[in-house]
This record gives structure tokens, sequence and C-alpha cells, in this order.
């Protein structure tokens, strides 16, 4: 390994025990669920870490799968407990918050190979939380936004109405260098656009499929909550917002001017967080007719 490899290795050993200590706080949790479980389940290569939360009265609600951000390269199912949990809490059902492998030590696509499976594990397994085992639905941020949109449209072609909604939290849409350049000293691009390249290596996939760029008549109904200007893909996702309806696809949207990209996590700091969580959740029961 070279000295740049080694260094490089470290800041991100560094940056992923950092987000853990930030993020990972059991007290960020919402109050009153009915039932929080840690589980492993079947992955593409080994089992996955999952955690189940289930509010107080969830009945026939479908099961949440829900896929963490962190640029594909950091965080898991801890440092995105709070987000989850108010999740289930606002929406008054259930989350399934599922953990994937992480690049650089896998390459894409083993995280779609693991959403993938996840949602098959998810289908098998639904009625045990006693869930609907026909339909489910897929949520996540940033990066776990791509996973979960990718899988959606895939499920879906091949059995409609399978994802009956899906909601997608501040989306990485792409990560094509020329796109991210467009405005690249303004809306804060410039940050966006490192990232990008980085997490573009860090996949060994700058092929990366663009979510602008594929199908989207297969989507469901869509709730779609961004930042303002201190979150870098917000320009994405109103392309992406667009392209959903002229597809003919349904969507919420709701715009947070204060909330930065990655913002969501902060929920022990943060009322602007809990609040978009909670009305997140509220749109989630109303588009699911709870």
């Amino acid at each position: 390994m070279s000295l740049a490899q080694t260094v490089e290795s470290t800041l991100l050993s560094q940056t992923r025990r950092g987000l853990r200590t930030l993020l990972a706080v059991r007290a960020a949790r919402a109050p009153n669920l009915a039932k929080v479980e840690d589980l492993e389940i079947a992955g593409a290569a080994a089992p996955l870490r999952a955690r189940y939360y289930e509010a107080p009265g969830a009945g026939d609600m479908p099961l949440m799968l829900y896929f963490h951000g962190g640029g594909f390269v950091c965080c898991d199912i801890d440092t995105h407990d709070s987000i989850c949990s108010w999740l289930a809490q606002s929406s008054g059902g259930r989350v399934l918050s599922v953990g994937y492998r992480l690049a650089p030590e896998t390459r894409f696509p083993g995280q779609i190979e693991d959403t993938r499976a996840a949602c098959a594990w998810a289908f098998q397994n639904a009625q045990r939380f006693g869930a609907p085992s026909n339909r489910i639905v897929l949520a996540g941020d940033s990066a776990g936004a791509y996973l979960a949109a990718t899988m959606t449209l895939e499920i879906n072609r091949a059995t409609p109405g399978a994802i009956a909604l899906q909601v997608l939290l501040y989306p990485l849409v792409h990560v094509e260098q020329s796109l991210w350049a467009d405005e690249e000293l303004r809306n804060f691009r410039f940050l966006g656009r490192i990232a990008a390249i980085y997490i573009a290596r860090s996949l060994g996939a700058e092929a990366l499929p663009s979510l602008l760029d594929v199908d989207l008549s297969a989507a469901p109904a869509t709730i779609v909550a961004g930042g303002g200007p201190m979150d870098p893909v917000r320009a994405d996702v109103k392309a992406f917002v667009d392209a959903l309806r002229k597809a003919g696809v349904k969507v919420s949207e709701r715009k947070y001017q204060a909330l930065m990209h990655g913002g969501l996590n902060f929920t022990s700091y943060s009322k602007t967080a809990v609040n978009a969580l909670k009305e997140v959740g509220a749109l989630v029961r109303s588009e699911l007719g709870r």
C-alpha cells in the first residue's frame, strides 16, 4: 500500500469513528416505540445487520426498509438509529433499517446486491412483523436513497405495485462529474463535486447509473425531502422530481431551507430535523391511507 493510500485509509477510518461518536446517540431515539429489535438478515455475500422499529398500533402498515446514507463509504444502522426511530413513530408504522457492505472494501454493485437481498428477505419475512407480505416501502437518505430508488424501479418493473411508496431524503441522484461541475461555485456544488469524485473512485463505479437517465414510469408514489443552500444535491433533486412528475408519478415534496445535507441525523441538536421527520412520517401515513 502506498503512502497516499495509507493516509486515505486512515482518514476514512477516523471519519467513520467520528461519525459514529457524533451520531450513534441512543438518547436521540424517538420515544414511546412499541418495539426495537436488533437482528441479522440474509445479504448477498454475508448476513447484514438490521434493526426493527415498531410504533404502537402499527396494524397492517407495510414494512418500510430503510437504507442509510454516508456516500457508500460511511455510516451504519447505529448512526441512523434516530432517523429510523422517528420515521417509525411519526408514521405510526414499522421500519426495518438495513446495513450494506461499504466501499472501498466492497466495490459497486455490491451495495445494490445487498439491497436486493434485503428486499427479498423483507417480502419473505414481512408477516413475522405483522406486515403484509405482498408490498413494502423503500426509503433512504443520500446514497441510501439512491439504493432505495434503484431497487424500487427494479422490483416494480418485475412486479407492479410491490413497492407501495418510496421515501427519499436528500437523495444522491448521480456522481457524474460533468453535471456536478455545473454551478460548481454556487449552492455548495463545489463540495458536492469533491464528494462525488471520491464516491465514484471508492465504488470503482465512475459509470454509476444516473437516476436522471432511466425510465421512471415504474416508480410508485414518492415522498422527497431536501434541504436549502447547504444541501449540494438540491439542484439534482429538483431535476429528479421534475422527471418523476413528467413520468406521471405522484410526488410529495418538502423543502427545509435550514436543513443541510445529512442534517436529519442531528435530532439530538436540531428541532428542524425532528420536525422534518415528523412531517415526512405524517406524509407516509397519509399516502398509505392511515
